[in-house]
């Protein structure tokens, strides 16, 4: 009975160790690494969900889940704010030439086959060859030999060819219809019919908004562009091309000025 009383004590002693609060400094590592892992798994999931949406197709959805991936994991935040620069750049590209395309009405070619009437079938014809005379030889053959013998040639047979049924085949034409139906292209747009000079223009996209310049001197066409995203980053083309700030704001002024006097 003493034996067992000890064990008891013994095992009720383990229990209030084990469950014995932890100290300041052992709870803070404690919370600390919790919430590393938790970061870890929040990291992974952004990321998975950044690159789901570029392949969708969906870059804006992609640049603001790198951007908030970044504050999950410190040691990958500059290769993730370069995922989201090179977001921002690919998205003022698209925007800068999708100023460029109009929408134009064009009928739609449609391609009718030709209606043949389906009583029509290819019926087999059968060749009538007249019947060939056999010649049997002789087994028994002379010893002695004359004269050579005379050789009968048969005529060549003639076989009479049937003679050939043309056939009419009915095709029925299609009249083109009244209303013919029209689409909507998208075709890229022609500056050939401005007027010399500077044309501005500003164009307010979802998202974004593009202010064109064309400049047109006769024949000659430049094309300036700036591109600035409503979540900020300005971005400058010049005939498609990136180009710094600077060099877009001194040849627009230069050809202002050209042009102004």
């Amino acid at each position: 009975m003493k034996w067992i009383c000890s064990i008891v004590m013994l095992v009720f002693t383990v229990q209030l160790m084990a469950q014995r609060p932890l100290s300041k400094r052992d709870q803070k590592a404690k919370e600390e690494f919790e919430a590393l892992i938790a970061a870890e798994e929040k990291y992974k999931e952004l990321i998975e969900n950044a690159d789901r949406a570029f392949k969708a197709n969906d870059y804006l959805l992609a640049r603001m889940t790198f951007q908030e991936a970044s504050q999950y994991n410190p040691e990958m935040k500059q290769w993730l704010i370069s995922k989201v620069n090179d977001l921002d750049i690919l998205m003022a590209k698209n925007a800068a030439r999708s100023v460029d395309s109009i929408y134009v009405k064009v009928p739609i070619k449609s391609v009718q086959l030709m209606q043949v009437e389906s009583d029509q079938k290819i019926q087999s014809r059968s060749l009538q060859v007249p019947d060939l005379k056999v010649v049997s030889a002789e087994s028994a053959v002379d010893t002695i030999i004359n004269e050579s013998p005379s050789l009968e040639i048969e005529p060549p047979i003639e076989a009479e060819m049937p003679a050939v049924k043309k056939e009419e085949v009915n095709v029925v034409k299609q009249t083109p219809s009244a209303a013919q139906p029209i689409k909507e292209e998208k075709v890229k747009e022609d500056f050939s019919q401005l007027d010399n000079g500077i044309t501005e223009e500003t164009f307010n996209l979802t998202n974004h908004e593009v202010i064109r310049i064309v400049v047109k001197k006769g024949i000659d066409v430049k094309v300036f562009k700036r591109v600035k995203h409503n979540w900020g980053g300005e971005f400058y083309f010049l005939d498609g091309m990136d180009v710094s700030k600077r060099y877009w704001l001194e040849q627009v002024d230069l050809y202002r000025v050209k042009f102004a006097k």
